[in-house]
């Protein structure tokens, strides 16, 4: 049986050094709940509060991970830690003007009416584990799904319509990434409707709540300081990892 304390150690001490030195294969027996309880003692050992959050559709759950606040940069003159990072996510996130109840009637019209604005965001992704791929879900769910820093670009004019847009992503002067713009859950508010029904009590979509809802490009790997800029039609975002 995983010993929780044990591992909220290891992890907030991970997260504070930029180590990739856990055996996820050890947390196999790690369920939804108890994942859950683990990022929360992470948080609390490293007094991080909560800046963004992610949310995704998993294959037997649709889950949630803040992003510390400490690590959501905006524009101009975004700046990350580059040390632990192994690669970029181009995203298109959201601000809530309005609380979501939690609950199954929560549809996407609903979801929608409680969006301030949406924006074009950077995700800027490492982990804790040796291997990340050999992490299950709930092990996953426990390092954060993977999320390290988060870079806000501006107002988002097409708003969450992504329809025939292009993602490019530069990095250190040279382009690492350019494809047609393809969300990862179908939809840009897929993933945030699913967890809207089922949210979890710490977790809660709150009015000012930051809401980022999945890559359109993947994880496109990078390592090492370099100057990052994102576009998605004439959107971009700027930042430096340091």
């Amino acid at each position: 049986m995983t010993d929780e304390a044990n591992l909220i150690r290891l992890l907030a001490e991970a997260q504070r050094t930029g180590a990739r030195t856990i055996d996820a294969t050890t947390l196999g027996d790690l369920d939804r709940a108890a994942a859950y309880r683990i990022q929360s003692g992470v948080r609390a050992e490293l007094g991080e509060s909560i800046g963004t959050l992610k949310t995704a559709v998993q294959p037997n759950a649709v889950v949630a991970a803040p992003i510390f606040d400490s690590r959501v940069a905006r524009m101009p003159g975004a700046r990350l830690p580059a040390k632990a990072v192994i690669g970029l996510e181009v995203e298109v996130g959201l601000v809530l003007a309005h609380d979501i109840p939690s609950g199954p009637e929560v549809d996407e019209r609903q979801v929608a009416a409680a969006v301030d604005h949406y924006f074009t965001g950077i995700e800027v992704i490492s982990t804790r584990f040796v291997d990340r791929d050999a992490a299950s879900a709930s092990a996953g769910l426990a390092d954060y799904m993977s999320a390290f820093g988060y870079v806000i670009g501006g107002r988002r004019a097409r708003g969450a319509d992504i329809d025939g847009a292009t993602v490019t992503l530069e990095f250190a002067g040279k382009q690492i990434y350019s494809a047609p713009a393809k969300h990862g859950f179908g939809t840009v508010l897929a993933s945030l409707v699913a967890y809207a029904r089922e949210q979890d009590p710490e977790l809660q979509l709150k009015s000012g709540t930051i809401v980022t809802t999945g890559s359109l490009c993947g994880l496109v790997k990078c390592s090492g300081p370099g100057h990052i800029v994102a576009r998605l039609d004439s959107d971009v975002v700027e930042a430096d990892l340091i």
